[in-house]
């Protein structure tokens, strides 16, 4: 008989505090923490230390340390480590002033989402040449199938798509590297950009394969599951909408 499925996998991208409690550290290393999990956390099982937001601050924590317990956990893309940390009286050590640590993660977030939109574009495109390679190459009724309307529009329409999100993302980018005061602008714009390209272009990636694109025997599956892990991974895509339209306002006030 064949095998039992596997089980289900846990809840996907959640993020949650547990029993949360602060205490001022007596070995100069700044808070402690009492009791705090994070979940999932990209490469948590390699990583050496971690950036935690906690108590509306950046904390710096060696994972290594004692009071730091790692557990692999499952997610959509299983290419790409994932991590559940549990602190228990881990030393921390705040990074800048405590006083405006939730200004310091707001720049971090805007700062992420610049590289992770051109990680997004680049899958984008990875899955288009994907679709063009087997549309010129796969015949039917005697000619390819890149030859007929219906597959042509799905290319013409994850090029454009891809075109608006590199587009996009070079905004990021010079902003970024300028320091400009647009950046939180620029990183919205990409982010949101980059994140709707990449999933419309793993998806027609699939429809493109027709119905083998859903077997394990072509490599649709991964830039899909790639594309929807990154869709939430430093927030979702409704978020960083509203990240958007909240520049866009502060923008025109200005």
């Amino acid at each position: 008989p064949p095998p039992p499925p596997p089980p289900p996998p846990p809840p996907l991208f959640s993020s949650r505090r547990r029993h949360t409690r602060y205490r001022r550290s007596s070995r100069g290393l700044g808070d402690v923490y009492k009791r705090q999990t994070k979940i999932p956390v990209a490469d948590g099982g390699i990583a050496d230390v971690a950036v935690v937001v906690a108590n509306n601050g950046l904390y710096l924590v060696d994972l290594s340390g004692a009071g730091v317990t790692r557990t692999p956990v499952r997610t959509l893309d299983f290419s790409r480590g994932h991590s559940r940390i549990e602190f228990s009286g881990a030393a921390a050590e705040p990074l800048g002033d405590p006083s405006s640590g939730w200004a310091l993660t707001q720049q971090v977030l805007d700062r992420a989402a610049v590289l992770f939109a051109w990680e997004q574009a680049g899958g984008a495109q990875a899955a288009l040449e994907m679709a063009k390679e087997y549309a010129l190459g796969r015949y039917a009724f005697g000619r390819p199938i890149a030859s007929y309307q219906a597959i042509k529009h799905k290319l013409a329409n994850m090029y454009v798509k891809n075109t608006l999100a590199r587009s996009n993302c070079y905004f990021g980018a010079w902003a970024l590297n300028t320091n400009a005061a647009e950046l939180p602008l620029a990183a919205a714009t990409a982010r949101v950009s980059a994140t709707e390209a990449y999933y419309f272009a793993s998806k027609e990636n699939v429809q493109t394969h027709g119905g083998m694109g859903f077997t394990w025997e072509f490599d649709c599956q991964f830039y899909y599951r790639r594309a929807k892990l990154l869709s939430v991974n430093i927030g979702s895509e409704a978020m960083w909408q509203d990240r958007l339209i909240t520049a866009v306002e502060q923008s025109n006030a200005a």
